[in-house]
């Protein structure tokens, strides 16, 4: 069905008359949105469902509060009972997930052992999620291969050398960019939600 069937299906539901032609512009708008949406995001599904009210980390909680701060926080699964978290400035600490919180499904990114990385950049307050894997030598090789992330935010590969800017998107300067996923964070209660089935 093309866009301009469904919209002669869907008109007379949505719009009054005198508003069809203004309809037509915001049902295309909205088309291209849905589209730059999934171009935004991984195709890859990702998961988590993390309350810091509960275990009030500090690790992942200077990515998740300092905005514009350039703290990105890796999150990774050791075993399955554990997340462990790892920031550019230099901390780390396990956590052990509660009876409830092991209820919820942990799929992050590529990879759980990899895991993803979290933080805001920028000064716009945008939250960012990136798969922690170079995406270069996933593209090319289907090869895992760990970024390491220096203070200022910049993600690099020791393996092709590539670097990646996290707080702008994931570029890299080399051509592409990290493999992003939809993720929110209310702060109360402080709880990060990772959630790219949908994209």
């Amino acid at each position: 069905m093309n866009s301009h069937t469904l919209y002669s299906r869907l008109k007379k539901y949505l719009l009054p008359p005198y508003r069809e032609g203004w309809g037509w512009v915001f049902f295309l708008f909205t088309l291209s949105s849905c589209g730059s949406i999934e171009n935004e995001y991984s195709s890859h599904s990702a998961y988590l469902r993390f309350d810091n009210s509960i275990h009030l980390d500090q690790t992942i909680g200077a990515a998740l509060t300092g905005v514009s701060s350039n703290i990105f926080c890796r999150i990774y699964v050791s075993k399955p009972s554990h997340l462990n978290f790892q920031n550019n400035q230099g901390a780390s600490s396990i956590v052990t997930l509660t009876a409830r919180e092991m209820q919820y499904p942990i799929a992050l990114g590529i990879n759980n052992e990899t895991g993803i990385i979290v933080g805001y950049g920028g000064f716009d307050g945008t939250l960012y999620c990136y798969d922690a894997c170079c995406a270069n030598c996933y593209d090319n090789s289907k090869l895992l291969h760990l970024l390491s992330i220096n203070t200022a935010g910049i993600a690099s590969c020791s393996h092709c050398q590539h670097k990646y800017d996290l707080t702008n998107n994931g570029l890299s300067p080399q051509g592409g960019r990290l493999e992003r996923y939809f993720a929110t964070f209310s702060g109360q209660p402080a709880v990060l939600v990772v959630n790219n089935h949908f994209y």
